[in-house]
């Protein structure tokens, strides 16, 4: 499989989700929504607690906290430096991702306040039509729909997501993958970053399709220290 972020989201988280690898497994994985309570964690606080694991506590300690209800996202704790915490799920992927309804996928992520005014309500948004029961393929409609008439925009400049947690799940990955910063740019921006290009310490999606062009395209830039100060996995590069 590639190491190829997406959230976690993008999970983002995880995801973020979208750029990360590919599985070799994805038909084992759902291509519809599995029961609600499979994507809920078990309280608020231990929900809390993984989304401030996104972050050092520098950024964690004082930003917004929201955490999964069955209707959507709301706010759990209540921060005062313009940030935003949240533990991403499958849907916060690329909409082409395999991974899409995976319910083994928490992306603990914190939004700077580029990302939080410009990408966060995308996923908010997204996760109100998937708990409302909408298809991938109705959300991906509803998503088109919301940037051709402004709802949604590209990201802001600057926008990215702190992913440093060492306890979520990314999607395509044995665990948390890798401690990294994960960038949102508009999907014509690839060749800008350097995203994905061989050697390129700047991991992105191996090809922009159709979907990137109502998406915010996720990169990732590996680092070498977990939220709580430890040492990350060594990284290897083709």
């Amino acid at each position: 499989m590639n190491n190829v972020a997406s959230f976690a989201l993008a999970v983002l988280f995880a995801s973020s989700a979208s750029a990360y690898a590919q599985a070799a497994r994805a038909d084992t994985y759902p291509t519809t929504m599995a029961p609600l309570a499979k994507y809920l964690m078990p309280n608020a606080a231990a929900e809390i607690a993984l989304a401030r694991t996104a972050a050092p506590p520098s950024v964690s300690a004082d930003a917004k906290i929201l955490v999964l209800s069955p209707t959507g996202y709301v706010a759990a704790a209540n921060g005062g430096n313009g940030w935003v915490c949240f533990v991403g799920r499958s849907w916060m992927a690329g909409l082409d991702d395999p991974e899409f309804w995976n319910w083994r996928g928490l992306g603990p992520a914190c939004l700077n306040p580029p990302a939080v005014q410009s990408v966060l309500p995308q996923y908010l948004a997204r996760t109100q039509w998937a708990l409302a029961g909408a298809t991938r393929e109705e959300i991906a409609a509803k998503a088109k729909a919301a940037y051709a008439d402004h709802q949604f925009t590209d990201p802001a400049p600057g926008s990215f997501a702190l992913m440093l947690s060492k306890e979520g799940y990314l999607l395509g990955a044995d665990g948390p993958w890798h401690p990294h910063i994960m960038p949102f740019i508009a999907y014509d921006q690839m060749s800008t970053w350097a995203a994905g290009l061989k050697g390129s310490p700047i991991d992105g999606p191996s090809s922009i399709s159709y979907y990137r062009t109502y998406e915010p395209v996720t990169l990732a830039i590996p680092v070498t220290y977990w939220s709580d100060g430890s040492l990350g996995p060594m990284i290897h590069r083709n």
